[in-house]
């Protein structure tokens, strides 16, 4: 199950846009793995290159993982340096991220696409803030 954990503030954030839990495992029995993201927001056309994802690789501690979101696509080199190195990092590109948006409007606002960003965009402020990635696992 993930849980919602926080935004970092823009600049100096090393890479990292935002912070989450991953628990893993049964409910008397599981791991909790903090999950390091960064999001880009880029033309559609625009490719995120392997030298932009190894930056949220190299701040992922053993048992961590990374989720890389971008509004554009990978490059076939980062999404090969990925798999031969087998990097512990979901990448997301622009359609998947439109197919979860559209999900999510369906869910939980009816098809309202327009509710759903305006309820995030009211929720950013309180969601920004400047905390150790790892004290998402005591949340």
């Amino acid at each position: 199950m993930y849980r919602d954990g926080w935004l970092t503030r823009s600049g100096g954030d090393g890479g990292v846009d935002f912070v989450g839990r991953l628990d893993v495992g049964t409910t008397g029995s599981n791991t909790p793995l903090v999950v390091l993201g960064q999001a880009k927001c880029v033309s559609s056309k625009t490719s995120i290159g392997a030298d932009q994802v190894a930056r949220v690789v190299a701040r992922l501690r053993r048992g961590w993982i990374g989720v890389y979101v971008t509004t554009g696509v990978f490059s076939r080199q980062a999404q090969i340096e990925i798999i031969d190195d087998q990097y512990p990092l979901v990448l997301v590109n622009g359609r998947e991220l439109v197919e979860q948006v559209v999900q999510l409007a369906a869910t939980d606002h009816g098809t309202d696409i327009d509710a759903l960003l305006s309820r995030i965009t009211d929720e950013y402020e309180g969601a920004v803030t400047h905390r150790r990635p790892e004290e998402i696992l005591f949340a």
